[in-house]
C-alpha cells in the first residue's frame, strides 16, 4: 500500500485500541484539575497512565503499518513542501509565458520594420527613374550600376560598398524566388561574376542603371537577357 494508505491504516489501529482500552463502562477519574498524575481506572481497578498507552498505541501503530509516526510525519510535510513547490512552479510560469509572448511580438516588430524599410529602399530607387547614367557617377546627377544602389541604400540609412562585386559579398543570399522590394539582384553582363546590378521592386521588376543611353531604367528578371546572366540576389535590411 502507498503513504496515505498506511497512515489511515495506523490511525484505524490506534481507534480500536482506544475502545478496547477505554470500555465504555469505565469509571474516569481525570486528575488534571486537582494535579494528579494522568491516570484512569478501568472496571477491574487496575490503573493505566495515558501518556503511557499513546505510546504503547504508537508502537501499536508502527507494528500494524511498518512505519513510524514520525516518519509519516515527514512524508506529510514533504507532501505539502512539494505542493507549495508546484505552486510556486505554477506562479513562475506566469511570468515565462509573458516574456516568451513578448518576445515573439518584439520579433514580428521587428520583422515588420524591416519590411518596411526594404519597401522604403525599392520606392526610392523608383524614384530616380529617368536619372542619367554616368560612369563613376554616385549622385543623382548621373550614376553608374553600384554607385545607384550605394546612395539609394545610403539614404535610406544603410552603407554598403563602393562596387558590385563587393555588394555581392555583403548581406544574405535570397533565393530567386523569395524575392521581396529592396533585395539586391545580381547579373553577369559585360564582365565575368556580379558585373552589374540592380534593386528588386517587386513583381519580377528592378531598378537599374543601365548604360548611357538609357539612363536608370525598369526591367524584368524574365526578359531573355537578364534571365540567363542571373547570378544571385542579397538581402542587407
Amino acid at each position: 500500500m502507498n503513504r496515505r494508505q498506511q497512515w489511515v491504516t495506523a490511525w484505524l489501529i490506534m481507534i480500536l485500541t482506544w475502545v478496547l482500552v477505554l470500555p465504555s463502562s469505565q469509571t474516569s477519574v481525570t486528575a488534571l484539575a486537582e494535579g494528579r498524575p494522568l491516570v484512569q481506572l478501568d472496571l477491574s481497578g487496575r490503573g493505566f497512565d495515558l501518556r503511557t498507552e499513546s505510546l504503547r498505541a504508537s508502537s501499536m501503530f508502527e507494528i500494524g503499518t511498518g512505519i513510524s509516526l514520525q516518519e509519516l510525519r515527514a512524508e506529510d510535510q514533504k507532501l505539502l513542501e512539494q505542493k507549495r513547490l508546484g505552486r510556486r512552479a505554477e506562479e513562475l510560469s506566469i511570468p515565462r509565458n509573458l516574456l516568451t509572448s513578448r518576445s515573439i511580438h518584439l520579433a514580428q516588430a521587428a520583422k515588420q520594420v524591416q519590411e518596411q524599410s526594404r519597401l522604403r529602399v525599392a520606392r526610392e530607387a523608383e524614384r530616380f527613374i529617368g536619372t542619367p547614367y554616368v560612369w563613376g557617377g554616385t549622385t543623382p546627377q548621373g550614376f553608374d550600376c553600384s554607385g545607384f544602389t550605394q546612395y539609394v541604400y545610403r539614404v535610406n540609412g544603410v552603407e554598403v560598398p563602393r562596387n558590385s562585386y563587393d555588394q555581392f559579398a555583403v548581406g544574405e543570399s535570397v533565393p530567386k524566388q523569395e524575392l521581396q522590394p529592396g533585395d539586391l539582384v545580381f547579373f553577369s553582363t559585360y564582365a565575368p561574376g556580379p558585373s552589374h546590378l540592380g534593386i528588386y521592386v517587386g513583381e519580377g521588376k528592378f531598378v537599374h542603371a543601365l548604360n548611357d543611353k538609357t539612363g536608370v531604367i525598369t526591367s524584368t528578371l524574365e526578359e531573355q537577357y537578364y534571365h540567363s546572366r542571373f547570378i544571385g540576389a542579397k538581402r542587407v535590411i
